[in-house]
This record gives C-alpha cells, structure tokens and sequence, in this order.
C-alpha cells in the first residue's frame, strides 16, 4: 500500500510549518488538505504558505481554481488521491497538511461520491424543516449522520436519492477504512495556548492585509454569494462591508469564529480518526513521535 503521512490538527497548531520540515527531511511533497487554499486569489484569509516556502518542496492542491468557482469534497478527492498516485510513483512521501477533516477522511478512507443529478439550488426555496421532512421519507436511515441545520447535506442527500441510490445505501457499500498506509498525526497544545495562537495569528492577518484582500474580492453583494467567502476569515467581514460593524470587531469575530472551529475539528479528529495526538507543548513529544515516523517509513505493508 502507498504510505501517506497525515498531518492534521486544529486552526494555528502549526501544521505548515512541520509538514514543510518533515518534507525536507523525508523527501516528501505536501498536498494541501485545507479546503480554501485551492482558490488562486485568496493567500491571507487561508494561511496560505508564503511563494518562498512553496519553492522548497513540491506543494500540491493549492491554487486551483479561480475565487468565484465551486469546489466540492469529491473534486478534492480526485485531485489529491491524483497528487498520491503522482508522488508515490517517484518514491517520494506524500504529506497531507491540513485541518479540514471531512476532506481528510474522503482522501484517505473509501468513500465513493455519486454525482449529483440536480443542480443545488434546486432547493433554494425549501426550509430546512422541508428538506428534512422530505428525506424522512425517502432515506430516513441517512437522518441518523446529518442534522437539521446542516442544509448542504440535507441537499445532498436529496440529490443522491434522486440519482437512483439512497445514501445511507451508498455507505453502507463502503467499508469505512483507510485505502493507504495512513500515518495519521494531530498537532495539539493546551486550551489556553491555542486561543493564544488563534488570537496572535489573526492580529497577523490583519497586519498583512486581510481587509486589503477582502475589499478587492468580496466588497460587491454578488461576490459574496462566492463558496470562498464562506470560509472563517471572510464571511464575518459581511457586517463590515454593509457598514453596519467597525474592523475591530471583525477582529474580534474572526477569533471567536476561529475557536470555535479549533474545537469542532479536535471533536472531528477523535471521533473520526485513529491517529497519534502529538502535544506540540510538551518537550520531546515531537521527538519521540519522528522516531515512530522513521520506524513506520521502513515497514511494509
């Protein structure tokens, strides 16, 4: 099996940084696993790792497309599963840096998508309330994984079901296990220490120019109906650019959204993975997680 190296973690837990070290030393190439870091245009918003350290190792699924195009989890499944196939074959590591989880697991696990044969904004008019009632009745089974207030799934469900084939079908045809010899690491610290990160990073952005870069994409009403502007960082500049909010407490919004988010993804990773937690705060902890990673490299599986 192709061994692929997974380096996960919450927002601001320095993914980037080691993936790039690990690549180096390991000759490795990094596939970006962050869903916003395909868009060309957006850099600050999207911790995007700077032209300079790009040149260092090959990196893959960043700057994709265009900031006003879609980009699904199954296009990103294609496309890193490709960048895999690519890397491997000049024996070189693949490192998936990222944190968002559900694109992770597609990756890695063999999740088979079915495309959808409705356009989404099929149900634009529909509740959720009415989006949930109708699944109840075709695929009630696939209620158990999505909730109320998660539309884009309800959506999705629909559609699978319109195609010919339930969802909760469709996963039940999966065997919910890793494709690749998958070394799954999370990057952890302290509570305290991340809110810290989380808040010290956004200061950063804003010093780069976060405003400079929202203004030029996203200040027309129609560029904000854009996918990229939903992405934390962009999204809560909407009360700003409709004058209604000072950039102070856009700030403040980022952070508080970004927590938020950190918290969900540690809940994602726990339930979702089997993986190494590595406390980036702890001496040695990253250490004596090398020596397992030099110990997996020589193994065959």
């Amino acid at each position: 099996m192709k061994k692929v190296l997974v380096i996960a973690g919450p927002t601001a837990s320095g993914k980037s940084a080691l993936g790039l070290k690990l690549a180096q030393a390991y000759q490795g190439e990094i596939i970006s696993g962050d869903s916003q870091q395909v868009y060309k245009e957006l850099n600050i918003g999207t911790a995007k790792v700077s032209a300079e350290e790009q040149a260092l190792v090959p990196h893959h699924l960043l700057n994709l497309i265009g900031y006003e195009c879609d980009f699904s989890v199954m296009d990103f499944q294609t496309q890193a599963r490709a960048a895999i196939d690519h890397i491997s074959q000049k024996q070189h590591l693949p490192i998936l840096v990222g944190g968002t989880g559900f694109y992770l697991k597609a990756v890695l696990y063999d999740y088979t998508f079915k495309q959808e044969s409705e356009k989404l904004d099929t149900y634009d008019d529909w509740t959720n309330e009415a989006l949930y009632a109708q699944l109840q009745k075709i695929d009630p089974e696939s209620l158990e994984k999505i909730h109320l207030n998660n539309r884009k799934r309800l959506i999705r469900a629909l559609q699978i079901a319109q195609g010919g084939q339930l969802k909760s079908e469709l996963e039940a045809q999966q065997n919910h296990e890793p494709i690749y010899d998958v070394l799954i690491w999370v990057l952890t610290y302290p509570k305290d220490v991340l809110d810290e990160r989380i808040e010290r990073r956004t200061l950063q952005m804003m010093e780069q120019g976060l405003k400079e870069e929202v203004l030029n994409y996203f200040s027309e009403p129609n560029q904000q109906r854009y996918q990229s502007f939903q992405g934390i960082g962009y999204k809560e500049w909407l009360p700003y650019l409709k004058g209604e909010s000072s950039e102070e407490a856009v700030q403040e919004r980022i952070t508080i959204a970004t927590r938020q988010f950190a918290k969900r993804q540690m809940t994602w990773f726990r339930h979702q993975f089997t993986p190494r937690f590595v406390d980036m705060s702890i001496e040695g902890e990253l250490d004596r997680a090398i020596q397992a990673l030099e110990i997996w490299l020589k193994e065959e599986k």
